[in-house]
């Protein structure tokens, strides 16, 4: 915890009125700004267990794949699935946007085409061709997750450190300063408490 105090133009009873009133808005801030870390936190969870599982989604079918490509690899070889890949090797199309979650954007992205092919194909091969949308849009979740994930974790270290910065630093100054100032006046008023006595005795005692 911060042992400074607020450095101050004049110690005056405005400044101390300003200072309560900015402590009442940095404990606001601070209490505003933990709900949000709390929420992003719950938000961050949920969008790792999406990615964890789509991840554990894309291994699956990615292997599942492999097995049929290296079937089709032994009995066809490699110039025919290159020829039968070159057909749908290029044309995907993507659609591509950004929506909100809790002030931290993540981006939206959607398959728009994916090429088909036309050609009558060995079963191996067709299987491969019929996982590949699947595949495709699997990665393209797991891509979304991934890239929300790392903006939340981003807002989630910004909010944290103004949070640590509102807890251990600004608002003990200002308790601090609050208190100097409050025990210095209260001295003050003490002093002239003493002083109006002893010039109350002074006068009474010359008349």
């Amino acid at each position: 915890m911060s042992t400074e105090i607020l450095r101050l133009p004049r110690p005056t009873k405005i400044e101390l009125i300003r200072l309560r009133r900015r402590l009442a808005i940095a404990r606001r801030l601070h209490r505003i700004l933990r709900d949000r870390l709390t929420f992003l936190l719950q938000e961050f969870y949920v969008v790792l267990k999406k990615a964890y599982d789509t991840r554990a989604k894309l291994s699956k079918l990615l292997q599942e794949a492999y097995y049929y490509y290296y079937v089709a690899l032994s009995l066809h070889g490699i110039n025919y699935l290159d020829v039968t890949s070159l057909a749908t090797a290029k044309g995907v199309g993507i659609i591509a946007g950004v929506r909100n979650v809790m002030g931290v954007p993540a981006p939206m992205i959607e398959l728009s085409e994916v090429p088909e092919s036309s050609a009558i194909l060995p079963i191996e091969v067709s299987i491969i061709q019929n996982k590949r949308r699947e595949i495709l849009e699997t990665l393209i979740r797991l891509a979304e997750y991934e890239k929300e994930l790392l903006n939340l974790g981003r807002e989630i270290a910004r909010i944290r450190r103004i949070v640590t910065m509102l807890e251990k630093v600004l608002i003990p100054r200002i308790l601090r300063t609050i208190m100097y100032l409050t025990m210095k006046f209260d001295e003050i008023e003490r002093e002239e408490k003493v002083r109006s006595l002893k010039i109350k005795a002074l006068l009474t005692q010359r008349s």
